[in-house]
């Protein structure tokens, strides 16, 4: 719903860049709803992976200031249908950075846009010995 909005309040200044008049031809109806959906897309993009970027930041430190943010920053993963992936398991949504064994420690949650399915930003795992499928943390 939030990018149709989004969408919605861009076609009348796509419309206004492609030099359409009042009762614009099919043509520029189409390309300026085109352009509209592709500027909101990227717009959604660049700003899940800000957002994403920094819970990955405040989900690695360890303390009270993680807690305390991690409430808000759930809500706003939840609301913008982004989910934080902190299992193992979804070995295809991390990059395995160091360490040797069969068992992984996660580092930092991947992030991946409900959307579109997208990975947008990979998580980051360890090996560690210790017995396979480690399992730490939960989904938001």
């Amino acid at each position: 719903m939030t990018v149709i909005k989004g969408v919605a309040a861009r076609v009348p200044e796509a419309l206004e860049a492609a030099g359409a008049d009042e009762a614009p031809p099919a043509g520029a109806l189409t390309a300026a709803v085109r352009r509209a959906v592709l500027d909101e897309f990227r717009t959604r993009a660049q700003f899940a992976g800000h957002l994403a970027e920094i819970d990955a930041l405040l989900w690695s430190r360890a303390g009270d200031s993680r807690e305390t943010v991690e409430g808000a920053m759930t809500a706003h993963l939840r609301e913008l249908r982004l989910l934080r992936v902190t299992e193992p398991e979804e070995s295809d949504r991390f990059v395995v950075t160091e360490g040797e064994g069969d068992a992984f420690e996660l580092l930092s949650p991947a992030y991946v846009d409900e959307l579109t399915g997208k990975v947008i930003l990979a998580g980051q795992l360890r090996r560690v010995a210790g017995p396979a499928g480690v399992r730490v943390g939960e989904e938001a």
